[in-house]
């Protein structure tokens, strides 16, 4: 790590064992903002998911948004589950079949057992087997899953094994927060998609009239044709929606008729100051950036999780992104960056690690790593 950047961070290195389709991945180095790439399929979002599951020590609620974004489970109305979806659980563990005690480890290397994540499968049983008829009425009204699935958590010492019922954790009637309490790490995760307006000016709203408004400015800013001098967000009688001043202009406008790049950049700082002292994880951290701007993208990005002592990990499939990580990274030598590209090998997986001196020859001559 940059001897310049010395805020610890939550995970200098990460190891994932067993975790969907992942049986065994070790990154020997980790940097304040980590750029995965590699090709499709290969596992870079599963990273990224292996780290919002250790940083929320395996909670339900955490599993579940994992399931949900990749559609293991669907939420239609008032059910969370389908009867079809049943032994979801099962999905997380890789090979997608597993027996009895296997397990998901995620977690640092060479720290010690109180930072690392056990998922245990343990057991599944048939929720229909009853002769209550009164029981078996209720079963039938709430359409649960066929089968319940239970997995052990464990972060940290032995004695602190925990089970998790994950059909009661999940369905609509449960109690998702079951067991949270276990000292979680703050975290954001930001989807390819664009972020709409609503979860913008939620991130806004953690710090409005607060001296970090300045960092949401100086990051639109990396790709505002006009300077802008102000953020607002406005009520218009239908909702909310968030507007720009720019220099040279009598009145406001709205932020989304800058453009999807102004957007994307606005989304991004404003989670970085949302996720002080914890994580932001990017998944294809590329959309919505022209490829011109991404130096200056990035630079924003490092100097940003620096100062906010946050930890971003993102992924990404485009040369230039990849260059402007670099040339940000080489820029600011004062914050580590390291580009990881993640390669199939057997069964396995192998992460081939980039750090400050060869992303300087990546960066002044283009050479292809993805």
């Amino acid at each position: 790590m940059s001897s310049s950047d010395s805020s610890p961070l939550h995970l200098p290195n990460l190891s994932i064992e067993g975790f969907r389709g992942i049986k065994r991945l070790w990154l020997p180095k980790l940097g304040r903002a980590t750029l995965l790439t590699g090709r499709n399929g290969v596992g870079k979002t599963t990273v990224l998911e292996a780290a919002r599951i250790w940083a929320a020590r395996g909670t339900g609620k955490s599993i579940e948004s994992v399931l949900l974004n990749r559609e293991e489970i669907i939420s239609k109305g008032n059910h969370r589950i389908d009867e079809k979806d049943g032994m979801f659980i099962k999905t997380l563990f890789w090979g997608r079949n597993p027996n009895k005690q296997d397990k998901i480890v995620i977690g640092s290397k060479g720290s010690n057992d109180a930072k690392l994540l056990e998922l245990t499968y343990i057991n599944s049983f048939s929720s229909r087997t009853t002769d209550d008829p009164t029981k078996m009425n209720k079963i039938a009204e709430r359409s649960p899953p066929l089968y319940y699935a239970t997995i052990g958590r464990k972060f940290g010492k032995p004695d602190e094994l925990m089970t998790l019922n994950l059909w009661s954790l999940i369905s609509e009637s449960g109690d998702r927060d079951i067991n949270s309490d276990v000292g979680e790490t703050k975290f954001t995760w930001l989807n390819p998609k664009l972020s709409d307006t609503r979860i913008i000016v939620n991130f806004w709203n953690e710090f409005a009239l607060t001296p970090t408004e300045s960092l949401a400015v100086e990051a639109i800013n990396v790709l505002a044709s006009r300077k802008i001098k102000q953020i607002a967000v406005v009520s218009d009688g239908d909702g909310q929606k968030i507007i720009v001043k720019a220099e040279h202009t009598d009145a406001p406008v709205p932020l989304r008729s800058l453009g999807d790049g102004a957007t994307r950049v606005l989304a991004v700082a404003t989670a970085i100051s949302c996720s002080r002292g914890g994580f932001l994880f990017i998944d294809e951290a590329e959309i919505g950036i022209h490829y011109t701007a991404q130096r200056s993208f990035w630079k924003m990005v490092l100097q940003a999780a620096y100062d906010n002592d946050v930890q971003v990990i993102a992924t990404t499939h485009s040369f230039d992104c990849v260059k402007g990580f670099s040339e940000a990274a080489v820029e600011n030598k004062s914050v580590d960056g390291i580009l990881v590209r993640i390669e199939e090998s057997d069964d396995s997986r192998k992460a081939v690690t980039f750090d400050e001196s060869e992303l300087e020859v990546v960066a002044s001559h283009g050479i292809e790593v993805r």
